[in-house]
């Protein structure tokens, strides 16, 4: 898991922070990120990988999505840069749709904040019997 982490993931997620994806978009690309962890774990191809997703410390692949945008966004709104700033202001609506989506008041939130925030939601996903 720490390999496809460090070197399937990030080549995935490229430049995803400028991505605008259609429905069908993002499934196939949930569905890619799933796939990993059913290969990797030998499970059926019918099985839900949110427990899987939830021992290993990862997230779906739309929530890691809408976390690189909201960072990134977070970042950009910090910095004294009048050009990114402007730029960033392109996706301001769709920025505050995630933000809503998720309840999270970006704009006065720590990166680990977020991080954690949609952990939770997440966690409230997962359907395990312990």
């Amino acid at each position: 898991m720490h390999l496809v982490k460090t070197y399937c993931l990030p080549t995935l997620m490229y430049g995803c922070e400028a991505w605008t994806l259609t429905d069908g978009s993002l499934y196939k690309l949930n569905t890619a990120w799933n796939n990993c962890f059913r290969r990797i774990f030998l499970c059926c191809w019918r099985e839900s990988t949110r427990p899987l997703q939830f021992f290993c410390k990862s997230l779906p692949f739309y929530l890691l999505l809408d976390q690189r945008k909201l960072i990134l966004w977070m970042k950009i709104r910090r910095l004294n840069n009048v050009v990114l700033q402007t730029l960033s202001g392109l996706n301001y609506y769709e920025l505050l749709a995630t933000c809503s989506k998720y309840n999270i008041d970006a704009s006065h939130m720590s990166e680990n904040t977020v991080k954690q925030m949609l952990w939770n939601v997440f966690c409230q996903t997962v359907d395990i019997l312990l």
